[in-house]
């Protein structure tokens, strides 16, 4: 089974992708009427889905308290972050966007390697 994992990141810095997976969720959701064709459509669903329980699964890891946890992704879930970090967005903060590369780097490096 495929798996990505980005081992020890701090519960501050999963708070901080939590926020900006929700802000991207907010943006897919608000633009999905606007969406241009049925194909777009669909993506658009299908990565809502998935971002949807990317937040549940970040909320989880928050929840317990711990200092650091480790994230276990399916490749689809870490392409979706990578989705998310490369959003373009004037609301993400310079602390936000250095959390989103070191998580975005870990994945991609973690995709690379699943060929």
């Amino acid at each position: 089974m495929m798996r990505i994992i980005v081992k020890k990141v701090k519960r501050e810095n999963l708070e901080i992708i939590q926020s900006e997976l929700f802000n991207f969720l907010g943006y897919k959701i608000d633009n999905l009427p606007s969406s241009i064709d049925y194909q777009s459509y669909c993506n658009d669903v299908l990565v809502i889905d998935l971002l949807q329980g990317l937040f549940h699964l970040l909320r989880r890891k928050i929840e317990s308290q711990r200092t650091y946890s480790n994230l276990i992704l399916s490749p689809s879930q870490g392409v979706i972050l990578l989705y998310c970090h490369q959003w373009q967005t004037n609301s993400r903060s310079e602390q936000n966007a250095f959390v989103m590369q070191r998580v975005s780097d870990a994945i991609h490096q973690n995709l690379i390697n699943l060929i």
